[in-house]
Parts: structure tokens; sequence; C-alpha cells
């Protein structure tokens, strides 16, 4: 089942975000475990959308039997590149982050939008 959400592409919305995904989860009995996770990655993706985005940001929660997948959907034009940070570099390492955590992650164009998803296995 999936259920949806939409905010306004900006930073304090990441806490919004995270409670949403944190509350779908925990009613579909999905392991706390993953749950942190799928919170975690979550906020990477939704501060990438507030940074560069310019509008609303669509957040919606999958949770099927033995996976968990969550798209984050916005106005931006182009793809997000995985990249390789240094020490040095204070931001920039969010699709690191999914790309080492999720079990899979990808992007789609849709329209007028992008989409940024991962699954993780439960």
């Amino acid at each position: 089942m999936a259920r949806a959400v939409e905010f306004l592409g900006k930073p304090a919305s990441v806490r919004t975000a995270r409670v949403f995904t944190g509350n779908v989860l925990a009613d579909d009995r999905v392991e706390g475990s993953v749950i942190e996770l799928a919170e975690l990655l979550v906020s990477e993706l939704v501060t990438n959308a507030a940074v560069h985005a310019r509008g609303m940001v669509r957040l919606t929660v999958h949770a099927h039997a033995h996976w968990v997948r969550i798209e984050v959907e916005d106005d931006g034009r182009g793809r997000p590149v995985l990249r390789s940070t240094t020490q040095d570099h204070v931001d920039g390492r969010g699709l690191e982050i999914v790309d080492a955590l999720a079990t899979e992650w990808g992007t789609e164009r849709r329209a007028t939008h992008k989409v940024v998803w991962f699954e993780i296995a439960r």
C-alpha cells in the first residue's frame, strides 16, 4: 500500500518527511531498524529536493511484504548525480549515503517532474 504527502520544498520540511515516513512504516508494522534507515535516507533526498527544487515536493511511501520503496518527487530539472566527495566537503554526501545504505536507488522523469527513489529490503 502506498501513501503520499506533499509539502513545500524547504529545509523545515525534512522533519515533516521523516515523521510521515516513520508513521506510515510503523502503521505497516515494518521493523524498527528499517524505519530508522528509511527516515535517514528520506532526510537526504528531501534535503536535496529542498535545495534544488522550486516548489512542492511529493513524498510517497510504499510498504510491501519484502521491501520498502520511497519516492521523492520535485520539479527540479536536472537528475541527481552520484559524485565522490572528500572529507573537506561539507555537503554533497546525500546520494553517497543513499547509494551506500539502500538496497537499490534510481531516478525517473515524469512529465514535468523528476523522481528520486530508493528501496530497502525488509
